[in-house]
């Protein structure tokens, strides 16, 4: 599996209403891309950050290329750039262990 995460620091003055369907949105979008496997989002509860989380597992990083290049993507990205200031993104082979 494949994680792919994306934290956002939100700008200043965008409202939590909008930061909220914005998710939604980019959720939606994502969920729908073959590969993608499970799509999780979040915000930071403490009022001092702005920041969001956008977490992607995907099956393995043929999906991960796909996703890249798909339209739905490209559209989440948009959505995400007029939310953030700025942002920080990884994708990572991740493994689970199991005791």
């Amino acid at each position: 599996m494949i994680r792919h995460e994306v934290i956002l620091r939100i700008k200043p003055g965008v409202r939590r209403e909008a930061i909220d369907q914005a998710l939604r949105e980019v959720y939606d979008l994502l969920s729908g891309i073959p590969g993608v496997e499970r799509v999780r989002y979040g915000t930071n509860n403490a009022p001092a950050y702005r920041h969001a989380l956008i977490a992607v597992d995907l099956v393995d990083e043929d999906a991960l290329n796909v996703m890249g290049r798909h339209p739905q993507h490209v559209r989440a990205v948009r959505l995400v750039n007029r939310l953030a200031e700025s942002t920080a993104i990884g994708s990572y082979l991740a493994s689970e262990r199991h005791g």
